[in-house]
């Protein structure tokens, strides 16, 4: 009998590659299951030691932990941790686990290849052509991307692999991270930043950290990119920001509200791009999603054993 109960409370087996189930059933035992409220989290996996989720935690309440006397860790598979009860496991001693590196190249290549659609407006002539309009001009404008300075908000490992990427480009990249040695102070950067790429996690600290006042210290026509979480950008300051002129155009991956309402405002302006949360989505995804997680769940075991 293995030491650890595992719970995949976000999934049925069959959704999990069979060579990894394989793999787990060598260290732990392992069970999975959508999940799709507190009392059926209670039910399925009340006797495991390592609770496994991914996407969105709807069963994963503190009603439901607090009859689940066995957990000793939450385990979510990408980066995000803003979904998960982090001040009720902090209280209650249960450890908190995720696999950022699963998905940091792919979501890193993902903001430098809209940030680079943004300031060559790649879609919107795109969107002209398809529409029968043959117009290099158009009253537009081409940013330059050399001799620029790109700001990054966070300096995690997307925004360090983002960095890299445009190495070859000439720019001159700051950035903002209270956890970081180097950061320049967010105040400074936005002042000084041409473009602008958002990769914070969202806290208390960052919600709506870029918001009117922030908007304000901004050069005129500013780009801006954001794959992080929508809620860290204040969306009613940023459509204010387009409608002055302030933001020059913004690339989106992720909103406040996941689809968005047909009357949100962004998605009627030409000036921003909006994709449909698929940054860390590759070629390469599933592959480096799954092996990630199994080597963090090995490690995790290892981790309560001692």
């Amino acid at each position: 009998m293995s030491e650890f109960k595992i719970a995949m409370i976000s999934a049925a087996e069959e959704r999990i590659p069979a060579y990894c189930i394989e793999e787990i059933r060598t260290f732990a035992d392992i069970k999975c299951k959508r999940c799709e409220n507190p009392a059926e989290l209670v039910d399925f996996a009340s006797d495991c030691d390592i609770l496994w989720m991914f996407g969105a935690n709807i069963a994963l309440k503190e009603e439901a932990l607090d009859k689940m006397p066995e957990a000793k860790a939450l385990f979510r598979s990408g980066s995000g941790l803003d979904a998960l009860p982090l001040e009720y496991a902090e209280k209650h001693n249960l450890s908190v686990f995720n696999t950022p590196e699963s998905i940091s190249e792919s979501v890193a290549e993902h903001a430098v290849a809209l940030l680079f659609a943004l300031a060559r407006n790649v879609v919107q002539f795109d969107r002209q052509v398809h529409n029968g309009e043959w117009d290099s001009s158009a009253n537009q404008t081409h940013w330059h991307l050399s001799g620029r300075t790109l700001g990054l908000i966070g300096y995690g490992r997307i925004a360090k692999t983002v960095e890299k990427l445009v190495s070859g480009f000439d720019m001159k990249v700051m950035h903002y991270d209270p956890f970081s040695n180097g950061s320049t102070p967010l105040d400074e950067m936005l002042k000084e930043s041409d473009f602008v790429s958002v990769h914070c996690p969202l806290t208390a600290e960052t919600e709506n950290l870029i918001n009117n006042e922030k908007f304000s210290l901004m050069k005129d026509g500013v780009l801006l990119v954001n794959t992080s979480r929508g809620q860290v950008v204040d969306e009613k300051a940023l459509v204010e920001a387009l409608q002055s002129g302030k933001v020059g155009g913004a690339a989106l991956d992720v909103l406040c509200d996941e689809p968005p309402r047909s009357d949100n405002p962004l998605l009627h302006d030409k000036r921003v791009i909006i994709t449909p949360h698929a940054a860390a989505f590759s070629a390469d995804f599933e592959k480096n999603f799954w092996e990630c997680s199994v080597k963090k769940l090995r490690e995790i075991c290892n981790v309560l054993i001692k």
